[in-house]
């Protein structure tokens, strides 16, 4: 059987259409590194950029040093050293303003000035070391860019400290009766330690942290009265975002007053609609964020993509959600992986919320979320046109699809993969509105294993139709047609881990669906989906694959002990299963502790066929400054490709058996999905974190066929590091 098609790399940026949205027919999260995101990723290793502003060869290049202890004229030779220097500045089209590595600047950089879209301005960094910081020292934000056109703002380091009393912002994006402003571009920008208003909710009236003057990493917000004001062609990429309160990413604008505006939101409404158009929200990583993770606002063709979010609604003590957008028409969100959403205040993945028209959610990723996996929220004007399909959600909590009161219109859910384990509780539709909720939803595999947790459905909307769906293991909704209850047969159950949910030889899922107008082309792994006959229910397309040669979740194995299965040579303390890091986020996990002596956990496989071969895995680190190795070895324990989040804080992987740095710093406490793709016949491996490919290196010359996977902590002395792994996944691509 053919094999499943390999990732391709990530496109370049491109302009999204002005009509709406359209599938894209991209493997599932895997794109190239550019080198920008590069520059995010390794933060105090970054290489050094160019001191000479050749970028700037039609402006000024002005260079600021905090540390210069001579206040000079701005040239490299004679940095400014002040925030307040470059403030006053009136920066002109070509100009740049390059800030020095290893340095920090206290107060808000406030730059002034407009460039063009043949000579935007450019913020960056320049020498070596770590990002330059701003930190605000009490100022509401780090950066504010208010009023300004085509501005790119590039690796910086960025917080706001504060008491969880007043507005805190990384990044504020500014505008007031400006008209349309255009070409602003924030990337590779480390936003952290940012303390907005915390609790979120006011004992009356509307919620703070959010709406106007809100709090968060970036924040962008359009005002005004007398000219519409809103941002065209905004592009967020490729940034960190963590330790923020609210909000992780941010749009709001008031002029949003329109026919489709539900009711609570026309005090803030106060301008007739000016949406902000064609945002793209593309290859960031948040986490640890107190409220919204990623929420646009108000806006027209809107792209959400390639966004991975990790705990959201931490501390605000009020609803929210991990990626949403409300008052919004032709929005897409695609390719995007949240987890670690805390509490049943919302508290879930996904939501399509009030005043939409036109929104899209496909190819994501949601797993262990406590408050579910989709909101569907319409307040009194109904919620139009929304897709949601192939998406992959895994052990969210509660519930599964929450309907808020109010009438949903020609929705449609369709090619989803909702999987439970034991002990998970979930209704799957819960809804409690006299409202029409016209929904058709077809073709979705809900699949629950284990004897404990309470599944069902709230739902007896007659408008709401089930059909050619697989219900096993749960109940079948009164009225759905043309169920299937047979064995679906994963390839991986319970995993965090998308390639978990393709469907082995047998599945009652394959070629049991229906065909449905405007399918997406695509699945969830990039398969297409048959335009003739019956497709497969759920988020796979493909032909049936080989069951996994190795899939293991840990959640079987006594806690304190080792792992069932794997052969542990070292200290046997030092692997032991216990309840995740974080917060318990998966379930159970292996726990690795550093010892003085070498520790290596082994578990033998057999591929079912010689042909490539993808192992995946997840990994926490309790540090940076020791090494964590998953290697794949052959029978003998030769090495065939190895792995490693290093001792000077860089993912780095083996090229021939040779040890190479990449260019990604992996934080600590934090999960990373790991992928290597072997191809044996080339010779060849892709790596890839967090979905990001980061290399294809060279087999280890001389090794057998992989046998074996390895998890290795060398000895240490003068620390304990602590590791985590988890979802150890092989499976052959082809069979």
């Amino acid at each position: 059987m053919s094999p499943t098609p390999r990732p391709a790399p990530r496109p370049a940026l491109r302009p999204i259409p002005r009509t709406a949205p359209r599938p894209i027919p991209r493997p599932r999260r895997t794109w190239v590194l550019t080198a920008l995101a590069a520059a995010l990723a390794v933060l105090p290793l970054a290489p050094a950029l160019p001191a000479t502003a050749a970028r700037a060869a039609t402006g000024t290049a002005y260079h600021l040093d905090c540390s210069a202890t001579v206040d000079g004229t701005g040239t490299q030779a004679a940095p400014f050293n002040t925030l307040a220097d470059v403030n006053a500045l009136a920066l002109q089209p070509g100009d740049s303003l390059l800030l020095a590595r290893g340095t920090t600047c206290l107060g808000s950089l406030t730059p002034h000035g407009s460039g063009t879209a043949a000579a935007p301005i450019l913020i960056d960094a320049y020498g070596s070391g770590a990002l330059p910081a701003v930190n605000a020292n009490g100022a509401d934000q780090a950066v504010l860019l208010a009023g300004e056109s085509h501005v790119q703002l590039r690796n910086l380091s960025l917080s706001a400290p504060g008491d969880n009393t007043t507005a805190r912002r990384g990044v504020h994006v500014y505008a007031a009766d400006a008209g349309t402003l255009s070409g602003i571009v924030l990337q590779g920008l480390d936003i952290h330690d940012v303390r907005g208003a915390l609790p979120a909710r006011t004992t009356t009236g509307n919620g703070t942290g959010k709406y106007a003057n809100a709090s968060g990493g970036i924040v962008v917000e359009a005002q005004g009265s007398s000219v519409p004001t809103a941002f065209a062609g905004l592009q967020v990429l490729d940034n960190r975002i963590h330790a923020v309160d609210r909000q992780g990413i941010y749009t709001w604008s008031n002029w949003c007053r329109s026919s489709r505006l539900a009711a609570f939101w026309n005090s803030l409404c106060t301008a007739a609609w000016t949406p902000s158009t064609d945002l793209v929200v593309r290859g960031n990583l948040l986490w640890d964020i107190g409220g919204d993770g990623i929420a646009p606002m108000t806006g027209q063709h809107t792209l959400v993509e390639h966004n991975t979010l990790r705990g959201f609604n931490e501390r605000s003590g009020s609803p929210n959600a991990g990626m949403w957008t409300a008052n919004t028409v032709d929005a897409t969100f695609q390719y995007n992986d949240t987890s670690g959403g805390k509490t049943t205040a919302d508290g879930m993945a996904y939501d399509v919320d009030h005043s939409t028209d036109g929104v899209v959610f496909q190819y994501n990723l949601s797993h262990d979320n406590q408050g579910g996996f989709f909101l569907l929220c319409p307040y009194n004007t109904p919620t139009r046109n929304f897709v949601i399909r192939a998406n992959i959600s895994v052990n969210d909590r509660t519930r599964g699809f929450q309907v808020c009161d109010g009438a949903l219109q020609n929705g449609r859910i369709h090619g989803n993969t909702i999987y439970l384990a034991d002990g998970i509780s979930q209704q799957i539709v819960t809804e409690s509105t006299g409202a029409t909720l016209d929904v058709k939803f077809t073709d979705n595999a809900v699949v629950r294993h284990g004897s404990t947790g309470t599944v069902g459905w709230t739902l007896d909307d007659p408008a709401w139709v089930n059909d050619h769906d697989l219900f096993y293991d749960v109940p079948v909704p009164a009225g759905a047609t043309n169920a299937v209850t047979a064995a679906p047969l994963l390839t991986g159950r319970e995993l965090a881990d998308g390639y978990g949910y393709r469907l082995t030889s047998g599945s009652a899922a394959l070629g049991t669906g229906v065909q449905i107008s405007g399918n997406g082309a695509t699945d969830w792994f990039g398969n297409a989906v048959p335009t003739t006959g019956a497709p497969n229910i759920g988020a796979y397309q493909g032909p049936a694959v080989c069951a996994p040669a190795l899939a293991d979740p840990f959640n079987t194995d006594t806690a304190g002990t080792a792992p069932a299965g794997w052969t542990v040579s070292g200290a046997a303390p030092a692997a032991l299963v216990g309840t995740d890091p974080a917060t318990g986020e998966y379930g159970r996990s292996l726990l690795l502790t550093g010892q003085s002596a070498d520790t290596a956990v082994t578990r033998s496989f057999t591929a079912t066929t010689s042909g490539d071969l993808r192992v995946d895995a997840r990994l926490w680190a309790g540090q940076t400054t020791a090494p964590l190795g998953l290697h794949v070895l052959d029978a003998a324990g030769n090495p065939v490709a190895q792995f490693s989040l290093a001792a000077d804080g860089r993912a780095a992987y083996t090229d021939n058996g040779a040890w190479t740095d990449s260019a990604f710093a992996y934080p600590s406490g934090l999960w990373l999905p790991v992928s290597l793709v072997l191809h044996p016949a080339a010779g060849t491996y892709d790596v890839s974190v967090n979905g990001t490919a980061l290399a294809t290196a060279r087999l280890t010359t001389g090794a057998g066929a992989a046998a074996q996977l390895r998890l290795r902590v060398p000895g240490t002395s003068g620390q304990v590091p602590t590791f985590a792994v988890d979802d150890p996944l092989v499976q052959s691509l082809g069979c």
